[in-house]
């Protein structure tokens, strides 16, 4: 059933609202596995649910509903209304007018959707076949995946704003485990795009499979300072919590790394960072879920802090714009980084490699959430990854953890490599970082 809109809007005006919102989402997707020659999992499904917030008193109320039916208007306008009424915070409450201007566009590709179901199973026959056919020591194929989804947003309001926007995209996703003497390793691989012609098996393959080879005869390292590579995973997965601390409301809290740091060095002058969401890519977008405008921009240049990340809230409260980071579930947005992109340096990994004695490369971090001290910047994390020896990679490394602050680290990033990565977990573009020290814990 086709959702009212217009009547929406009526009511919440008769109703005495000040101000509403409403985000219409719509979506198809499809997923499927293959174990050992067979389709072990298919589903496939349509959604549509509607997020709407009204201000009423000064107070803000928000519903969510996956039901359409005649009666959905009237018991959304009511939802809002007493969860309004039991809203005690006295923090700005805004439904946001709109921007002046929108880099209006959409992440869709109809061909995707044109390719028959039998074509996509095929890919995944063929990676696992090819992954037990690439070593003997890959003694188990624990899982190819393939989803795919097309969803289209639309955002509107009582002030008359419309967004809409349209995005398709798949993923393929392959686990192996591989066993030599006893030992056994495991790693998996991801890609993503929304172009099936641009997915190389054979390459995927072969990256899967080489990583996770490499990782057999891992043993721990003495136990010491080293100077460390992290490889473009390990460096997005800790520049994201690094920049965490960029969210304005943490800031306001006295939470942050960055109180009082806007304009000031945070990080070593070999790092910038910028972001981008309008990048065409699998997160693309152009406006957030306030629907403010998203502009690409600087968060660090050269090691200085160009901005806090700012929803309407906490915008209101320091007096500045909004920056197009709100993100929120059915009431209040928090901020969020979106897509970002690492300057890249100059010097090719094996340049940075090649240029210690010894060191070590990291190339998997585990227990973030554990080991990850926001409010201090702490870490300690289980990790794997090589010993490096006279600017060359030697034995592999296991079982040992990598330790620091995340402060001192950023500032003694050393060099920045030229290898960029897009990278579907960390949502970047990063290359490898070479970092002065680091505490390794191993035998």
């Amino acid at each position: 059933m086709r959702f009212n809109t217009k009547k929406f809007y009526e009511l919440a005006k008769s109703r005495g609202f000040e101000a509403a919102d409403l985000v219409i989402s719509q979506g198809h997707s499809l997923s499927a596995s293959v174990y050992h020659g067979e389709i072990e999992s298919y589903s496939e499904e349509n959604t549509i649910d509607a997020t709407a917030r009204g201000i009423i008193n000064g107070k803000l109320g928000a519903c969510v509903t996956e039901k359409f039916d005649s009666d959905t208007v009237n018991f959304m306008i009511d939802s809002i209304e007493k969860t309004a009424r039991v809203i005690e915070t006295t923090d700005p409450v805004i439904i946001f007018k709109g921007s002046e201007k929108y880099r209006r566009g959409n992440y869709y590709d109809k061909s995707l959707f044109e390719i028959p179901f039998e074509e996509k199973k095929k890919i995944l026959f063929e990676i696992e076949k090819k992954l037990f056919a690439y070593d003997k020591r890959i003694n188990e194929v624990a899982s190819v995946s393939y989803s795919e989804s097309c969803s289209e947003e639309t955002l509107t309001n009582s002030y008359g704003l419309k967004l809409k926007i349209k995005k398709s995209d798949f993923s393929i996703v392959a686990q192996i485990t591989v066993k030599e003497k006893g030992e056994i390793r495991s790693d998996y691989e991801v890609f993503a795009g929304n172009n099936l012609k641009e997915f190389d098996v054979d390459a995927f393959v072969k990256s899967l499979a080489d990583k996770t080879l490499k990782k057999l005869g891992g043993t721990q390292c003495e136990s010491k300072k080293y100077p460390v590579i992290l490889n473009p995973e390990c460096s997005a997965t800790l520049l994201r919590a690094f920049l965490s601390s960029t969210n304005a409301e943490d800031v306001q809290k006295n939470s942050s790394l960055f109180i009082g740091k806007l304009g000031q060095q945070i990080a070593s002058k070999k790092l910038t960072v910028t972001e981008n969401p309008l990048a065409k890519n699998i997160f693309f977008n152009y406006f957030d879920d306030e629907g403010v405008a998203i502009t690409k921009k600087d968060i660090v240049k050269k090691g200085v802090l160009q901005t806090y990340l700012y929803t309407l809230e906490t915008a209101a409260k320091d007096g500045v714009e909004p920056t197009g980071n709100g993100y929120r579930g059915a009431g209040k947005a928090s901020a969020g980084l979106g897509y970002i992109i690492v300057k890249p340096g100059r010097k090719s990994e094996k340049e940075l490699v090649s240029s210690i004695k010894e060191g070590v490369y990291i190339t998997d971090l585990e227990g973030l959430h554990a080991g990850m001290n926001a409010r201090s910047g702490n870490f300690s994390l289980q990790a794997q990854g090589f010993m490096i020896r006279d600017g060359k990679f030697s034995e592999p490394l296991a079982l040992i953890t990598v330790s620091g602050n995340l402060v001192e680290m950023f500032n003694n990033i050393k060099d920045v490599g030229s290898n960029a990565k897009f990278l579907v977990q960390g949502r970047a573009s990063c290359p490898s970082f070479s970092i002065k020290k680091l505490f390794i814990s191993g035998k």
